[in-house]
């Protein structure tokens, strides 16, 4: 996602030198030089006067600053308290509630019914389904269960999805099971997004303790995207529709506004389910931010962080994104519904720069698991319950290099964790996809996903659930173990695949070079410095113009190319290119999240006051 890093600076000073050479042949007598120098000098004087003038006010207008800061903190803090008070009330009310409802179940219920057992079985997984009532009756009295294979648990599952979606659009499909949550009046979930993750590689490292603990405690899927794109944005847009990239259209890594109209976001589709619903997003990419903010009702609070300066493995850029997800969460508005979807970009990047199997790529995730630990010390702390959800777009390879974009099992190994009411802890579930997440979020809110979906609610995929004999070292020999049955797709697939990949990819470092380039120029005429930003601002419309045709030329035959090689969404049209996507990002990383309550929002109690100005998003 960062290949055209300095491009920018390298070429624009490249585009400067050349047209000011042209310049300075066809007119070497212009002296802009000397009347910058005269502005310079009547600015200075303009300025010395007007300082002179103002100083008289220096000292009651930090005085008066000073005071409205303190104040805002003092009202801001007395809200928060306020909203804790209240918080805690509903709470009561809620545990009393579930007391009442609970004495009544006791009364109602039959006493001489037999209690159920637990089983232990000495299997590495077994599906609920496969144990006999005489089995769960008289445990001891059977054979110990052969160890069932991977691959035909596998196969047997993905036909069992494949039934529920030929209901599912024959309109015949079943009640989802909503889990308890989705009962509440007020459902709170958590998306957490890292992008570029193997989970065998989280499992490998034991200090992963906070992502491991989630799978212990709910439903994980050791998924596969093998047959699609192992580019991020498709990737990143099936998450945040339910929709495949052959049906949106998405291609490669080039934000396209237009996409959204047809194919709603979670975003837009939570909106249109509840205006109600509080909904954030928290990225450090800007297609994410873009995605987000795209649609016909965007999303509530659009936060987005750019590289942290001096920040090289992205570690401190992925932190700002913790802490604003624990500072969303700790600021929820708990009378209302609340989605929250943040976005980690670290790991990928690391991949990119040092390959899957490196240091870096590990201490990258370690330091995602760090953060999550963090975000659910924040979940704990609101004293409210949350469903949370954590999902990956694709794997990365071992090596140094491409990193991902082809059909390599470590390419397109996936993972989905739900933890939450209504998923069973410890458990392993074999047709979870990464299409579904946005399926169980609109379910879980009380919604029914789309029927032009490709995904199905993860609530409805309990019976392809298998339980280790144990939530340590079964449940991660169990994952393994499915992963290590994972391959390539058949020749015709991957080189099917292989092809759109390297096609669609070259309109998109086009589109990302001429942008560095332009970035580069605007740079050097931001910096007034004489006759230099003058050429570089005159050479801006050349290079973007040339960039826009090249952009145009390699797009139409990607477009073809994606066409033929099954993307039923391609399509040439709007011929021109997207504006990059247009996020205000976040203040620079010495704002305090203090700050941010403070002044940036209204109400504390809301996860707006992460919103500082309305972001503007490019269509």
């Amino acid at each position: 996602m960062s290949h055209a890093r300095y491009i920018g600076r390298v070429g624009a000073l490249a585009v400067t030198l050349g047209v000011g050479w042209a310049v300075a042949t066809a007119a070497p007598g212009v002296a802009y030089a000397d009347d910058s120098a005269t502005a310079s000098s009547a600015g200075d004087t303009t300025s010395a006067s007007a300082s002179a003038s103002a100083s008289a006010d220096t000292g009651t207008t930090a005085a008066s600053a000073a005071s409205a800061r303190s104040e805002r903190r003092a009202r801001a803090e007395q809200r928060r308290q306020e909203v804790r008070d209240a918080a805690a009330d509903r709470r009561a009310q809620r545990q009393a509630a579930r007391e009442a409802r609970a004495a009544d179940t006791d009364t109602d219920t039959d006493t001489d019914q037999p209690e159920r057992s637990v089983t232990a079985v000495s299997v590495a997984t077994v599906p609920a389904s496969s144990l006999s009532e005489s089995q769960a009756e008289s445990p001891s009295d059977s054979d110990p269960a052969a160890p069932l294979a991977a691959t035909t648990l596998l196969t047997a599952a993905a036909a069992s999805r494949e039934e529920r979606q030929a209901l599912r659009r024959a309109s015949v499909a079943p009640q989802p099971q909503v889990s308890a949550l989705a009962a509440d009046d007020t459902p709170n979930i958590l998306v957490i997004g890292v992008d570029g993750t193997n989970l065998s590689k989280i499992l490998a490292n034991p200090l992963n303790t906070n992502l491991f603990s989630l799978m212990q405690g709910g439903t994980t899927a050791a998924s596969t995207i093998v047959g699609h794109t192992t580019i991020s944005n498709p990737s990143w847009t099936s998450i945040l529709t339910g929709a495949w990239g052959e049906k949106t259209g998405v291609i490669n890594n080039v934000f396209t506004p237009w996409t959204y109209d047809k194919w709603p976001t979670v975003f837009n589709q939570l909106e249109g389910l509840n205006s109600a619903i509080e909904t954030t997003a928290i990225s450090d990419w800007d297609v994410i931010a873009g995605i987000a903010g795209a649609g016909s009702t965007p999303v509530d609070n659009n936060v987005y962080f750019t590289q942290v300066t001096g920040d090289t493995d992205w570690s401190k850029t992925d932190d700002r994104v913790g802490d604003a997800t624990e500072a969303a969460i700790a600021g929820a508005d708990l009378t209302v519904p609340n989605f929250i979807f943040s976005y980690f970009v670290g790991v990928d990047e690391n991949g990119h720069m040092h390959g899957g199997d490196s240091p870096e790529y590990a201490a990258a995730i370690q330091n995602v698991d760090r953060n999550v630990g963090e975000i659910l010390a924040a979940v704990a702390a609101s004293g409210e319950q949350w469903t949370i959800l954590v999902v990956t777009d694709h794997g990365h390879q071992p090596q140094k290099g491409i990193g991902h974009g082809f059909q390599s099992p470590p390419e397109t190994s996936t993972f989905v964790i739900a933890n939450g009411g209504g998923f069973d802890p410890g458990a392993i579930n074999l047709t979870y996809s990464i299409v579904d997440i946005t399926p169980t979020v609109v379910t879980l809110f009380g919604g029914q996903p789309s029927a032009d979906s490709d995904g199905e609610s993860l609530t409805d995929q309990s019976d392809s659930n298998v339980y280790p004999i144990n939530d340590d070292g079964a449940l991660r020999a169990g994952l393994l173990d499915i992963i290590a049955k994972y391959g390539y797709p058949d020749t015709g697939t991957e080189l099917r695949l292989g092809l759109r990949t390297i096609v669609t990819s070259v309109p998109y470092f086009v589109f990302g070079a001429t942008t560095q380039l332009t970035a580069g120029l605007q740079g050097l005429v931001d910096q007034g410095i004489p006759l230099i930003s003058l050429v570089a601002k005159i050479a801006i419309i050349p290079v973007q113009f040339v960039g826009d045709l090249a952009y145009v030329a390699t797009n139409l035959a990607a477009q073809i190319v994606a066409k033929l090689t099954g993307v039923e969404g391609a399509s040439i049209f709007p011929l021109w290119p997207p504006a990059p996507p247009s996020i205000q990002p976040q203040p620079d990383e010495g704002t305090t999240l203090v700050d941010l309550f403070a002044v940036c929002g209204d109400d504390p109690a809301s996860a707006s006051f992460l919103r500082c100005g309305a972001p503007s998003i490019a269509v």
